[in-house]
Parts: structure tokens; C-alpha cells; sequence
């Protein structure tokens, strides 16, 4: 039969909802034209006019009734996005009183084509129902261009070798000869068989067939004896919308994954079990290991992209908010210390890039990338320190000199949002909780200060003295006034008119982000942005408020929006108010609990010494996400295998005391936990082995032994107990005397070496320093 024209219920292309029936306030008084403010862009929809529920955010709820009409298609089809929650951000079907078929989005904002099948329903009256009650994360609904048809949509258009999900995988095994074999055939066969004469070595289905294959390595075994027989699982799938895959731009399909498998397969499970045996020869507890890097793994997973270009792009959760958030990534430290290269192209391709995140002509760095108009306070002090954490792991200063102008840029809006040269910010600042602070406060401020350091330090390696003083005279003021004006005592708080911001905001109230920007300057050196006895008492602070051995009591009063710990189960809140009332509508995600606050916290602690804090917190999510209870490799927030909880490395970290700066061949190590006889492994620019530190009656013994690459060394710097004198230091690099010049400062011993020395593979530097 002829297929006919579709009779399309609603387009949504008119100035209000015609006919339909609004009820409560989420749907507006008309159709949406497109992206919301403060919402991500949404695609995919038809024309100009959309069903968008995400007019004043999230919080708003209501449902949209059509007209009554009879079903005269075997098929409804309709584009939608946004929230999956059942019953709760959904299209109906209502048939007789009834639901009788639903639908959700997917936790995005692109629109995309479902459909109905209602041919058993055919000639019945229905009406729609575009409904939603939810006002957590992703408590909005799209939905558009609504159709009776002949035919369903299709969600994917267009030649099938190049749909998203088009592509190649292999089974192997990586031995040849008579021993090995392959067999492929239908599952309709009978009798599936892998070797011998008459196993097939192709075969060729239908859609409708599933096909099947194998491989096998025969082995004969005495009693007695072992084989190990490797097998691998290999995919190959080029054509990821827009972007592509930069595997693809190495390897044509699964076999040639395979072939390359199989050509080094010596050299690859060598390394990976090298650097796996490196981790864990470790004097930290062998759980801890686990905990903090159990969230790497993280970038093998849907989070993460590596596009053709050779960018780096991440949601901030499995398909969950897109455009490697500047705020969110702000805590993640494992990438740029695993794999600096990648990260290096999230600020050189996004950060920095007018096509991508960045604004020349005021320095706005657009947190979230392309086709986003925002900033966030916290997102554009975080990415200047991150610029200069990727000079650090970076071999030589090619990646400062190549981005100076625009790093420089980024800071210099900040300033203009300073506005009065008095080091504090006290405007409208977005950020991480989706909210935006008004007034001063520590949890954007310190990152504003810390950005001012780490500016400081590369406006003076790249010879730009006016603009490194200037950033000096601006974190000195900011430092001096936050001590005199946000410090309560106890901890630091913020200075906000509650009666004119009445909303998101904490005040008195005691934040476990409050001190961020002083977590992320000892992470890359750059020493203290608040006075110490201030910080330690702030820090103090968040662990007797914020910390609870059960959260159950606390959120038995106040409920949060979204649970990742349960009663029962310990953990530490975003915040609290020790003197004043709980605000009801104070910082929003106060009452929760998420792993990427803990880690950064916990990681802060190590670097002060409050290691008993620090691994309470560490275990307590281990404990959480122990597998009887969770996934332990999904450490979840607003999405899975959340990218917040890459923080872990930054404890790790922290328990090694641990500095580099690759361009200035600087590298040294004071451990926290178990000084004495200390062993963990670390990265730089170049390579990767294990630093140790031993102690005795008579010194101290520091070592760097390199197990892949090679690391060039200029300085070094260790710590020594106060109490202890050193009466001379010897270096030796394989057992090479090295001439060089030692000089102490408290605990502090810097050593410089007459000439830098790269420690190549397999090669030892070690320090004997003598009471």
C-alpha cells in the first residue's frame, strides 16, 4: 500500500499552545524557542518552537494535554530529550483513562526521533501527555514535532557504514599455526563448531540472524603443567557523530587493532603490568592504592572522548553535561599527571581556543566549550591553574610561551571582575553547585588568589615582569583582606546580603570547598594564599562540622536532593551552619555528600598533616563503594563515572608530599605518611618510577628510581626533621658521584646539581643526605 502523508498533532511552531492544556508553571505560556538560559544547548528539534520545560531551571513542574484525537496510523512519532525519570519527565500515550505508552528522554538535551507502535490501538480515542514532576537534575522535558504515520522515524538517517554505530569488532588469539583455529556461522546453524575440517572460516547473515564466531589455541598439558593461551577483544568503531575517533586515525578496522595487538603485545602488557607492579610497590596501605586510583578508570569509559583531532573531551558524567566543564574538571588531577598530552589539548584546543572555549576579546573562558555564553568563577581561576600545571608536567616551556597571551588574558578578566584592585571578588560568581555566589567568599576567592601565584610564576618565566608584579600586589591585598574580613575565627565565610540574595548562597555557614584554591597551590608549589594557622583551623573546621560517622542523623532533618550516602554510611556535606540556622535554601547541594568534595578535602589534609582526617575520609568511600553495596570503579554524582572523583589522585599526591615542574627540571618529595621508610611511584614529563625516602640514626636516604621514559633533574628538594642537622649531602646517579650545592631552609633541603642529568630508564638517583 502507499504510504501516507503523516497527520501531524503538533508542531509547537505557533506563539502560544493553542488548544493544549497548561497546567502549573514548567511549560511557560508558549513554546520555547530553542536553548533556555542557564541550560545546554538543546538540538535537534524541528523549526523554530519546541516543548522545553526548563524555563526558570529545573524546579519548575506542570503538565501539557493535547486535544483529544483518533489513532488513524499504526504509528505515533515524536522527537524528544531531556530527563529520564519515569513517570516524572515523560510523553504519555492516554488511551480510556490510561497510560498505555510512555516515554523519557535520556539525560540530554538532543532531541531525537521514538516512536509508538499502536496498531492495536487503532481507531481508539488518545490524547498526549507531556508531563514533568521532577525538579532535581535533569527535571526537564523536550519534546517536539509529534506525528500519526505509516512508518516510524528513524532515530539514525543516512548510509549504514556511516551510522555512529557502525563499525568492526575482532576475537583473536595471538598464536599462529596448526594449533590455532577460527569457525563463523549463523545461530540458526545447528552444531556450532570451532576447528577441525568442516568448521566454516566465514559465514554471511541476514539482520534478523545473529552471528557467531570463535577462536581456539589447543594446548596439551602434562600433569603438572600450565599454559597461558592470550586471547583479544578488539573494536573498532570510526564514525562518533562530528568528531570521529583518533584511533580510527591509526587503525582502518578490528583486524588491524589486532595485527597491531598482536606485533607488540610483548612491550604493551609489559608496560601496563609494569606500571602496575609500580603502583602497589607502595608503603601506603594496599586499600588506599585501590581507592585512589579505582577513579582512572574513569577515562576508559563513555565520560570520556578522544576525538580525531586529538582532543580530549569529556561529560562531566556518562553523557551527562557536556564540554569537559571547566568547574567540575577543576578537581580532577589523574589525567594530567597520567596522560599530560591529553590533557594539554583540553587547553590548548578548548580553554584557549576561540573556536572552542575561549573569548578573545575579553578572555571569558567558556566553561563548557563550544556554543556555551557562560563563565564561571570557579571554572576560569581553575583553568589559569591549570595552564600552569601543564607547563609543569611538560618537558620543556613550549606549552606557556604557545598559550601565554591567552592564559594572561583569562586572568585579566577575573581582574576586571575584582574591579576595585583589592584582590577579592565580590560580583556574581557561577559556579560548580550550578548556583551563583554573590559577595566575597574563599571558595572562588582562593582559586582567584592561587590563579594570581601561579600567573605571578609564569608572567616571570616568560620574562613579563609589569604583569608577574602586579599579580603579586593583587594577591597580597586579597590575602590580607580575606584573613581581616572572612575569617570568623574558626573557618572563613562568606560576606553576602541575604535579604538581596536570599537564595544559593552560605553566609556564616561552614563550606568543605572553602579552602579549594588552597588545596590546588600546593598541588603545583605555589605555597600558602591564606595565613597557616588560619587555614589548619579552617580545615579543622570543616572536619568537625562537616563530617559525619553516619549520615543519617543529619539528613533525617535535612533531606538531600540527590543520596550517594546513605544512613549508616559515613561521609562529609557540602555544608553546614554551626551558629546560625540551617539556610533551607542555602547553597544548593549543601546537604549532600559527593566524592570530589571529599578527595579535595582529604587531599588538602594530607599536605597539612591531618592524615588521620585524611584516610577517614578516603576509607569512609571506600566503604561506601565497597562492591557488596556499588560499582567500585563508578563513584557516581549527576551521572556515572563521574569525573569530580579523579580528585583521588590529588590525595595520592598530597601522602607523597609531591612537587615537579618539568621545565625547570625540578623535582622533589616530602612524605606525610610513614616518613621514615617511604616507597610510591610517581610521574613526570618524560617518565615514571618510584621515589622512596628511608631514615636512620645516622640520615636520610632519597631515591628516584626511573622504570619507563627518563627524567631530567636539575633541583631537587626534600625535608628533613627539624631536629635533625645535616652535616653534608652526597648525590650519586647509578652510583656516579654528581657535584652539587645543598642549602636548607627549616625542614626544607634544596639541592642543585652542577649540570642537569637525565636518570634514564633503569637508572637510580640517590641522595644520601648525613646528620
Amino acid at each position: 500500500a502507499d504510504i501516507r502523508q503523516p497527520i501531524v498533532l503538533a508542531d509547537f511552531e505557533s506563539d502560544d499552545y493553542g488548544h493544549w492544556i497548561v497546567e502549573g508553571e514548567a511549560f511557560g505560556d508558549r513554546p520555547a524557542r530553542g536553548t533556555l538560559p542557564r541550560q545546554q544547548e538543546v538540538t535537534g528539534f524541528q523549526g523554530r518552537g519546541l516543548v522545553n520545560t526548563f524555563f526558570d531551571g529545573d524546579r519548575p513542574q506542570g503538565k501539557l494535554t493535547s486535544p483529544p484525537f483518533r489513532i488513524e496510523r499504526p504509528f505515533i512519532n515524536f522527537l524528544i530529550g531531556g530527563g529520564k525519570h519515569k513517570d516524572k519527565t515523560c510523553i504519555n500515550l492516554v488511551v480510556e483513562g490510561k497510560v498505555v505508552r510512555s516515554a523519557v528522554g535520556e539525560n540530554r538535551e538532543k532531541l531525537e526521533w521514538r516512536h509508538w507502535d499502536v496498531r492495536q490501538l487503532a481507531g481508539k480515542e488518545a490524547h498526549i501527555e507531556i508531563v514533568d514532576r521532577e525538579s532535581g537534575p535533569w527535571g526537564h522535558i523536550n519534546v517536539d514535532h509529534i506525528e500519526l504515520a505509516d512508518m516510524p522515524r528513524a532515530a539514525l538517517e543516512g548510509p549504514l557504514e556511516e551510522q555512529a554505530d557502525f563499525g568492526t569488532m575482532g576475537l583473536a588469539v595471538l598464536e599462529s599455526g596448526p594449533q590455532a583455529a577460527a569457525a563463523a556461522m549463523s545461530s540458526k546453524d545447528d552444531g556450532f563448531r570451532c576447528g577441525g575440517r568442516d568448521a566454516p572460516a566465514t559465514a554471511e547473515v541476514s539482520f534478523d540472524e545473529r552471528l557467531i564466531g570463535a577462536v581456539e589455541q589447543k594446548v596439551r598439558l602434562e600433569a603438572g603443567e600450565e599454559a597461558a593461551v592470550p586471547f583479544v577483544v578488539a573494536w573498532h568503531f570510526p564514525n562518533r557523530p562530528e568528531r570521529g575517533n583518533y584511533y580510527a586515525t591509526r587503525f582502518r578496522d578490528a583486524a588491524g587493532v589486532v595485527a597491531y595487538v598482536a606485533e607488540n603485545f610483548q612491550r604493551l602488557a609489559g608496560q601496563t603490568r609494569l606500571w602496575h607492579d609500580t603502583w602497589y610497590d607502595s608503603t601506603l596501605p594496599h586499600w588506599l592504592l585501590d581507592r585512589l586510583f579505582s577513579t582512572v578508570s574513569t577515562l576508559a569509559t563513555s565520560t570520556c572522548q578522544w576525538w580525531a583531532n586529538g582532543r580530549f573531551w569529556g561529560w562531566e558524567g556518562v553523557g551527562c553535561c557536556r564540554g569537559t566543564c571547566a568547574h567540575v574538571w577543576n578537581y580532577e588531577h589523574a589525567m594530567a599527571r597520567l596522560f599530560p598530552r591529553l590533557e594539554r589539548s583540553v587547553r590548548e584546543m578548548q580553554d584557549f581556543d576561540p573556536e572552542a572555549g575561549f573569548v578573545e576579546e575579553t578572555g571569558m573562558v567558556r566553561f563548557r566549550g563550544e556554543g556555551w555564553k557562560m563563565w564561571a568563577g570557579d571554572g576560569q581561576a581553575g583553568t589559569v591553574l591549570k595552564a600552569y600545571r601543564e607547563h609543569q608536567m611538560s618537558a620543556d616551556d613550549r606549552f606557556l610561551r604557545n598559550n601565554w597571551k591567552r592564559i594572561k588574558k583569562a586572568l585579566e578578566f577575573l581582574i576586571r571582575e575584582d574591579g576595585d584592585d583589592d584582590g577579592l571578588l565580590e560580583g556574581s560568581q557561577h559556579n560548580t553547585y550550578d548556583i551563583n555566589f554573590f559577595g566575597p567568599n574563599t571558595m572562588v576567592g582562593s582559586l582567584y588568589l592561587a590563579a594570581l601565584r601561579a600567573a605571578e610564576e609564569m608572567a616571570a618565566e616568560v620574562g613579563d615582569e609589569g604583569f608577574a608584579k602586579r599579580c603579586r600586589a593583587l594577591f597580597d591585598a586579597g590575602s590580607q583582606l580575606t584573613a581581616q574580613e572572612l575569617f570568623n575565627g574558626e573557618y572563613f565565610v562568606q560576606q553576602v546580603d541575604l535579604d538581596r540574595h536570599p537564595k544559593h548562597q552560605y553566609a556564616d555557614g561552614c563550606l568543605s570547598d572553602q579552602l579549594f584554591g588552597q588545596g590546588w597551590a600546593h598541588q603545583v608549589a605555589l605555597g600558602y594564599v591564606y595565613p597557616r594557622p588560619q587555614v589548619t583551623s579552617a580545615l579543622e573546621a570543616i572536619w568537625r562540622y562537616n563530617w559525619a560517622p553516619d549520615v543519617g542523623p543529619q539528613n533525617a532533618v535535612h533531606k538531600p536532593e540527590r543520596w550517594f550516602a546513605y544512613p549508616g554510611e559515613a561521609g562529609l556535606f557540602t555544608c553546614t551552619w554551626p551558629y546560625s540556622p540551617h539556610l533551607a535554601e542555602g547553597v544548593r547541594y549543601k546537604n549532600e555528600v559527593w566524592t570530589g568534595i571529599e578527595y579535595q578535602v582529604a587531599g588538602h589534609m594530607a599536605w597539612e598533616g591531618m592524615l588521620t582526617e585524611c584516610l577517614a575520609i578516603c576509607r569512609a568511600v571506600h566503604e561506601r563503594y565497597h562492591p557488596s553495596k556499588r560499582n567500585p570503579w563508578n563513584e557516581v554524582e549527576c551521572g556515572d563515572h563521574y569525573a569530580r572523583g579523579m580528585a583521588s589522585y590529588g590525595v595520592f599526591l598530597g601522602l607523597c608530599g609531591f612537587e615537579y615542574h618539568g621545565p625547570r627540571r625540578h623535582l622533589g618529595f616530602a612524605p606525610r605518611l610513614g616518613s621514615d621508610d617511604f616507597r610510591a611511584a610517581f610521574t613526570a614529563a618524560e617518565g615514571w618510577g618510584t621515589i622512596s625516602q628511608k631514615r636512620s640514626d645516622d640520615g636520610q636516604t632519597n631515591r628516584i628510581d626511573v622504570h619507563w621514559g627518563r627524567v631530567v633533574v636539575k633541583t631537587l628538594a626534600f625535608e628533613l626533621p627539624s631536629d635533625r642537622q645535616l652535616q653534608s649531602a652526597t648525590v650519586r646517579l647509578a652510583g656516579r658521584p654528581l657535584a652539587a650545592e645543598t642549602s636548607r631552609e627549616g625542614p626544607r633541603v634544596q639541592i642543585e646539581l652542577a649540570e642537569p642529568v637525565v636518570v634514564e630508564e633503569g637508572q637510580s638517583l640517590e641522595v644520601r643526605l648525613a646528620n
